[in-house]
């Protein structure tokens, strides 16, 4: 299928995708065309593609505030709008993203953690990671080699962005997850098409 460059037209091409996704998941391909038609950095697509990153990542932070009195991924958050407004020192931001990803790499692997309530934490502070990331390095993927049927599947979780951890958290697991929510992800990639991407095409 030919992607699309216009913004609009690749937003309502992504929302009947998902849709008609039978597990109402939205490919990573999609979401990369549309990281793409926000623009170049050169035209404020690295603030408008993290922009975008963090407000998937605070639609799901009150999930952690319910159950988690450790605030780091609102920490995590606030670093990466420190970064987009050059008022956070880049090596810093640096330094405490890798010490987080190693305490989330960590417990993550810790048998007792593998239980779905924990899951969706691990996935709600690797949502906000990615954000910083985003703010750090921009989103990495090749804007002239887009293809819609790229699934989050085919990239290592190292790679994967802001939504799909955030889409994770909110449907109690990624779409691979036996017991993960088709309906919540629909929700979730509804709101993210729409609202979302919107705000983010403000900035």
């Amino acid at each position: 299928m030919l992607v699309a460059t216009n913004l609009d037209q690749i937003t309502e091409q992504a929302l009947n995708a998902v849709r008609n996704h039978p597990q109402h998941d939205l490919n990573l391909g999609y979401r990369q065309a549309i990281l793409a038609a926000l623009g170049s950095q050169n035209e404020s697509g690295h603030l408008r593609r993290t922009t975008l990153a963090i407000l998937a990542s605070q639609y799901v932070l009150p999930m952690w505030d319910n159950v988690n009195e450790d605030n780091t991924p609102a920490i995590v958050l606030t670093m990466a709008e420190q970064v987009l407004n050059g008022t956070l020192d880049i090596q810093l931001a640096r330094s405490y993203k890798d010490k987080v990803w190693t305490k989330v790499e960590n417990n993550a692997s810790v048998p007792e953690h593998q239980c779905l309530e924990y899951q969706k934490l691990i996935n709600i502070e690797l949502s906000a990671l990615a954000s910083l990331n985003s703010a750090l390095y921009d989103e990495e993927f090749d804007p002239n080699n887009l293809n819609y049927d790229l699934t989050d599947a085919d990239v290592d979780a190292y790679e994967s962005d802001s939504s799909f951890w955030a889409a994770s958290a909110y449907a109690d697991g990624p779409i691979w997850e036996p017991s993960s929510s088709a309906t919540k992800r629909l929700e979730f990639w509804e709101w993210w098409l729409t609202t979302a991407v919107s705000e983010a095409q403000k900035c």
